[in-house]
């Protein structure tokens, strides 16, 4: 993926924001549309589509954008409601 990370954990905010706006939603969903993202802007990798060697099957890309989204619920910039619903604060 051709993002440092910061731009990442932005991008994540960003397309939260304009999908949910302040309402809950799921994980996977998020992910996907963060992908479909990066994709048009020319930043994703074929490395990206390989398997990933983190829990469940995804890509590297969707684990690096798994990552970002911990880290955001980390920093307090994601709200984890619950095992599948998540909201910005």
């Amino acid at each position: 993926m051709k993002l440092t990370n910061d731009v990442l954990n932005d991008l994540v905010i960003a397309v939260a924001l304009r999908m949910y706006g302040r309402e809950a939603f799921r994980r996977r969903p998020l992910m996907l549309a963060i992908e479909e993202h990066i994709r048009k802007l020319g930043a994703w990798t074929d490395d990206d589509d390989q398997l990933s060697k983190s829990a469940g099957m995804k890509s590297a890309g969707l684990a690096k954008i798994d990552w970002a989204i911990s880290h955001l619920k980390q920093g307090g910039r994601l709200y984890n409601l619950s095992r599948a619903r998540w909201r910005l604060p």
